[in-house]
């Protein structure tokens, strides 16, 4: 992971999007957003392929951004993914993967620690019934509003291991560029699945840049961390 200054990588946030800069600094974009509820674009994972996948259904092989944010969360649907259809939510769930959200339907437990939906076996099988993951949100190259993609336990290992290496460098992972890569992997039943690979792509080095992606950090990590859970960001072949 070398200290190459890989500047041409780099988010040149606030002048692409096709508009001319000059015509959009006329706008403040928080007009835009009145009355309306941030949704997140969300990043998937084709496990078979290793592939990522966007909202507009384009498939990459890897992509980089800037990490703004990640944090745990924890959700349990009583029904199953096809007795609902998937567009239900959490009946028990858990914002920070600590207590359970003062809002669910039906709490299981008073922390997340102690629940019995959380400990292994309790699926029936190897796993947990609740679901534990991980939101990492990035800020891709021309974009005002950063995706999020929601990784599964199979995942978080690698990811918590990369963000520990940078802090062991004293290097704030909101100024690196990362690269988001898939390798393949195989769990303890034979099941293929898809394993995150991020690796350090350059660093931020303008004063401009990085005053940008803090106040990015501020305004949004509400929207980022209290965001409802949606089935839809743990998928059948997440659960290996």
């Amino acid at each position: 992971m070398g200290r190459d200054n890989q500047e041409e990588n780099a988010v040149e946030v606030r002048e692409e999007g096709g508009l001319p800069t000059e015509l959009k600094d006329q706008f403040d974009l928080k007009d835009n957003m009145e009355g309306v509820t941030p949704r997140l674009p969300q990043i998937g994972i084709i496990h078979q392929g290793q592939m990522f996948i966007f909202p507009d259904e384009s498939q990459v092989k890897d992509f980089i951004g800037i990490m703004l944010d990640t944090n745990p969360i924890n959700a349990w649907w009583e029904q199953s993914y096809d007795e609902t259809g998937g567009g239900t939510p959490p009946d028990c769930y858990s914002m920070d993967g600590i207590i359970p959200d003062l809002n669910c339907e039906k709490p299981q437990a008073s922390t997340c620690r102690e629940c019995p939906k959380n400990k292994f076996k309790s699926d029936g099988n190897r796993g947990k019934a609740c679901k534990n993951m991980k939101r990492v949100h990035i800020l891709l190259e021309g974009e005002m509003l950063p995706h999020r993609l929601t990784l599964p336990p199979s995942n978080q290992k690698a990811i918590d291991m990369y963000i520990s290496l940078l802090t062991s460098k004293g290097d704030p992972y909101q100024l690196v560029w990362t690269k988001f890569k898939l390798k393949k992997a195989q769990n303890k039943d034979s099941i293929v699945y898809s394993e995150i690979a991020p690796e350090a792509s350059g660093y931020i080095t303008d004063p401009a840049k990085a005053a940008f992606l803090k106040k990015m950090l501020v305004e949004f990590k509400s929207v980022m961390r209290g965001q409802d859970i949606a089935r839809t960001e743990f998928t059948a072949d997440d659960n290996l």
